[in-house]
């Protein structure tokens, strides 16, 4: 009997070690390079779900282990801890539910002519376009460090997913400045630009 058990545990190993790769829903070999491959075309893979209690506690969980991945069900906006899938580098919590525009990114605009050679009132400027004019549409730059795609920016958002700010500007050359959502600025000139003139234009990126 004892011969029997032997033979089957040493079957049992032999075959787990052949079998190193695994594949559920399905008979089919894994990819290639993948330990374990989960097949189906109407079901989804639920991680586990736990209500973490802080980002630099392993909490529920008894250690912090790095590359363990867990959903999150619990709010804590003071710790920036939100219901979504997070894993850990092995010393804290880091998100994996976040979207392009969920981490706070701005840019300056680029340097655009406003033409101050005429007073006027009710003018406008697409921001939002001359910003894309520029860093995604401009296929003749001049200067790029070697490598460096054609386009600046991989992906432009879209007008309304961005906020629209001026932050200074020579209040003797602009005057009754207003952007609307989708980076359309309506402004006045009241007097010519001199050397000192400027107008700064930040974007910010919408969080969703």
């Amino acid at each position: 009997m004892k011969r029997i058990f032997y033979l089957l545990f040493f079957a049992f190993i032999i075959a787990a070690s052949v079998r190193a790769q695994v594949t559920i829903g399905s008979l089919n070999v894994p990819q290639r390079g993948a330990v374990l491959e989960l097949k189906s075309d109407t079901l989804g893979f639920l991680p586990p779900r736990v209500a973490l209690s802080k980002l630099s506690l392993p909490d529920p969980l008894p250690v912090h282990v790095e590359g363990m991945v867990v959903y999150n069900t619990t709010d804590n906006p003071a710790d920036t801890l939100q219901a979504g899938l997070y894993y850990n580098t092995g010393t804290r919590w880091m998100s994996l539910s976040i979207s392009p525009y969920n981490i706070e990114r701005w840019f300056y605009m680029p340097s655009i002519v406003f033409d101050t050679s005429n007073t006027g009132k009710g003018l406008t400027k697409d921001l939002y376009g001359e910003c894309k004019n520029q860093l995604n549409n401009n296929g003749a730059l001049v200067k790029s460090s070697t490598g460096a795609p054609a386009q600046v920016l991989a992906t432009m958002p879209a007008p309304s997913d961005l906020y629209y700010y001026v932050t200074g500007y020579d209040d003797t050359v602009f005057a009754n400045i207003s952007i609307d959502a989708k980076g359309l600025m309506t402004y006045d000139i009241i007097g010519a630009a001199t050397d000192s003139t400027y107008i700064n234009i930040v974007f910010v990126e919408k969080q969703f």
